[in-house]
Protein backbone atom coordinates (compact mmCIF):
# COMPACT_ATOMS: atom_id res chain seq x y z
CA UNK A 1 0.00 0.00 0.00
CA UNK A 2 1.16 3.56 -0.68
CA UNK A 3 2.77 5.46 2.14
CA UNK A 4 3.27 2.39 4.28
CA UNK A 5 6.95 1.77 3.54
CA UNK A 6 6.36 -1.33 1.45
CA UNK A 7 4.56 -3.11 4.29
CA UNK A 8 1.00 -4.40 3.80
CA UNK A 9 0.04 -2.39 6.88
CA UNK A 10 1.75 0.01 9.30
CA UNK A 11 3.94 -1.65 11.91
CA UNK A 12 2.34 0.29 14.77
CA UNK A 13 -1.30 -0.69 14.05
CA UNK A 14 -3.46 -3.32 12.38
CA UNK A 15 -3.84 -1.32 9.16
CA UNK A 16 -7.64 -1.52 9.20
CA UNK A 17 -8.05 2.25 9.21
CA UNK A 18 -5.66 2.66 6.27
CA UNK A 19 -7.43 -0.10 4.39
CA UNK A 20 -10.85 1.48 5.02
CA UNK A 21 -9.53 4.87 3.86
CA UNK A 22 -8.16 3.23 0.72
CA UNK A 23 -11.54 1.61 0.00
CA UNK A 24 -13.43 4.93 0.13
CA UNK A 25 -10.75 7.13 -1.45
CA UNK A 26 -11.91 9.42 -4.26
CA UNK A 27 -9.51 7.75 -6.69
CA UNK A 28 -10.92 4.27 -5.92
CA UNK A 29 -14.54 4.13 -7.13
CA UNK A 30 -14.88 0.34 -6.88
CA UNK A 31 -16.78 0.27 -3.58
CA UNK A 32 -19.19 3.01 -4.64
CA UNK A 33 -19.76 1.23 -7.98
CA UNK A 34 -20.59 -2.02 -6.16
CA UNK A 35 -23.03 -0.26 -3.79
CA UNK A 36 -24.73 1.64 -6.60
CA UNK A 37 -24.98 -1.52 -8.70
CA UNK A 38 -26.49 -3.53 -5.84
CA UNK A 39 -29.12 -0.87 -5.15
CA UNK A 40 -29.85 -0.56 -8.88
CA UNK A 41 -30.25 -4.35 -8.99
CA UNK A 42 -32.67 -4.28 -6.05
CA UNK A 43 -34.82 -1.54 -7.60
CA UNK A 44 -34.68 -2.55 -11.27
CA UNK A 45 -34.35 -6.34 -11.04
CA UNK A 46 -30.97 -6.47 -12.81
CA UNK A 47 -27.76 -4.63 -12.10
CA UNK A 48 -25.91 -2.43 -14.56
CA UNK A 49 -23.29 -5.12 -14.01
CA UNK A 50 -25.47 -8.22 -14.27
CA UNK A 51 -23.10 -10.33 -12.17
CA UNK A 52 -23.78 -8.37 -8.97
CA UNK A 53 -21.42 -10.54 -6.93
CA UNK A 54 -18.52 -10.46 -9.39
CA UNK A 55 -17.01 -7.25 -10.74
CA UNK A 56 -13.87 -9.12 -11.77
CA UNK A 57 -12.73 -10.71 -15.01
CA UNK A 58 -15.21 -13.59 -14.67
CA UNK A 59 -18.13 -11.21 -14.16
CA UNK A 60 -20.25 -9.46 -16.75
CA UNK A 61 -19.19 -6.12 -18.19
CA UNK A 62 -21.46 -3.19 -17.31
CA UNK A 63 -24.26 -2.58 -19.80
CA UNK A 64 -23.94 1.20 -19.25
CA UNK A 65 -20.44 1.92 -17.87
CA UNK A 66 -20.77 5.71 -18.14
CA UNK A 67 -24.02 5.63 -16.15
CA UNK A 68 -22.44 3.45 -13.47
CA UNK A 69 -19.42 5.75 -13.18
CA UNK A 70 -21.61 8.86 -13.05
CA UNK A 71 -23.82 7.41 -10.33
CA UNK A 72 -20.84 6.09 -8.32
CA UNK A 73 -19.16 9.51 -8.43
CA UNK A 74 -22.38 11.30 -7.48
CA UNK A 75 -22.94 8.78 -4.66
CA UNK A 76 -19.52 9.63 -3.20
CA UNK A 77 -20.05 13.38 -3.68
CA UNK A 78 -23.41 13.20 -1.86
CA UNK A 79 -21.69 11.79 1.23
CA UNK A 80 -22.33 8.10 0.51
CA UNK A 81 -26.04 8.59 1.28
CA UNK A 82 -27.97 5.45 0.35
CA UNK A 83 -31.23 7.24 1.10
CA UNK A 84 -30.36 9.99 -1.44
CA UNK A 85 -29.32 7.38 -4.01
CA UNK A 86 -32.57 5.44 -3.65
CA UNK A 87 -34.60 8.67 -3.85
CA UNK A 88 -32.77 9.74 -7.03
CA UNK A 89 -33.29 6.35 -8.66
CA UNK A 90 -36.96 6.09 -7.64
CA UNK A 91 -37.66 9.59 -8.99
CA UNK A 92 -35.84 8.94 -12.28
CA UNK A 93 -37.72 8.63 -15.55
CA UNK A 94 -36.16 5.18 -15.99
CA UNK A 95 -37.77 3.91 -12.77
CA UNK A 96 -41.12 5.48 -13.66
CA UNK A 97 -41.36 3.93 -17.12
CA UNK A 98 -44.17 1.62 -18.05
CA UNK A 99 -43.40 -2.08 -17.87
CA UNK A 100 -45.35 -2.73 -21.06
CA UNK A 101 -43.00 -2.71 -24.04
CA UNK A 102 -43.98 -1.52 -27.47
CA UNK A 103 -43.83 -4.08 -30.26
CA UNK A 104 -40.80 -2.35 -31.77
CA UNK A 105 -38.98 -2.16 -28.42
CA UNK A 106 -39.68 -5.82 -27.79
CA UNK A 107 -38.33 -6.69 -31.23
CA UNK A 108 -35.19 -4.52 -30.98
CA UNK A 109 -34.43 -5.04 -27.27
CA UNK A 110 -36.18 -8.16 -25.92
CA UNK A 111 -33.89 -8.37 -22.85
CA UNK A 112 -34.35 -4.67 -22.02
CA UNK A 113 -30.60 -4.09 -22.27
CA UNK A 114 -31.17 -0.42 -23.17
CA UNK A 115 -33.55 0.27 -20.26
CA UNK A 116 -36.48 1.25 -22.46
CA UNK A 117 -39.05 -0.15 -20.00
CA UNK A 118 -39.33 -0.95 -16.32
CA UNK A 119 -39.05 -4.68 -15.70
CA UNK A 120 -41.91 -6.28 -13.80
CA UNK A 121 -40.98 -7.46 -10.33
CA UNK A 122 -42.67 -9.84 -7.95
CA UNK A 123 -43.50 -8.52 -4.52
CA UNK A 124 -41.92 -10.30 -1.60
CA UNK A 125 -44.15 -11.94 1.01
CA UNK A 126 -43.48 -9.22 3.61
CA UNK A 127 -44.54 -6.49 1.17
CA UNK A 128 -47.76 -8.35 0.33
CA UNK A 129 -48.53 -8.88 4.04
CA UNK A 130 -47.89 -5.21 4.86
CA UNK A 131 -50.09 -4.09 1.97
CA UNK A 132 -52.96 -6.35 3.10
CA UNK A 133 -52.64 -5.02 6.65
CA UNK A 134 -52.57 -1.43 5.34
CA UNK A 135 -55.71 -1.94 3.23
CA UNK A 136 -57.54 -3.62 6.10
CA UNK A 137 -56.58 -0.86 8.53
CA UNK A 138 -54.68 -3.30 10.74
CA UNK A 139 -51.15 -2.07 9.95
CA UNK A 140 -49.49 -0.63 13.02
CA UNK A 141 -46.79 1.72 11.71
CA UNK A 142 -45.04 2.15 15.06
CA UNK A 143 -41.72 0.49 15.73
CA UNK A 144 -41.00 -2.21 18.32
CA UNK A 145 -44.53 -3.55 18.63
CA UNK A 146 -45.38 -7.02 19.85
CA UNK A 147 -44.21 -9.85 17.65
CA UNK A 148 -46.63 -11.95 15.64
CA UNK A 149 -47.51 -15.36 17.04
CA UNK A 150 -46.42 -17.79 14.34
CA UNK A 151 -48.43 -20.71 15.70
Amino acid sequence: MDGLGGHPHPLDSSGRLEFAEHLVAEDNPLVSRVIVNRIWHHLFGQGIVASVDDFGKLGSPPSHPELLDFMATEFMEKGWSIKTLIRNLALSSTYQMSSTPSALALELDPDNHYLQRMPMKRLEAEQIRDHILLCSGDLKPGMYGPSVDAY
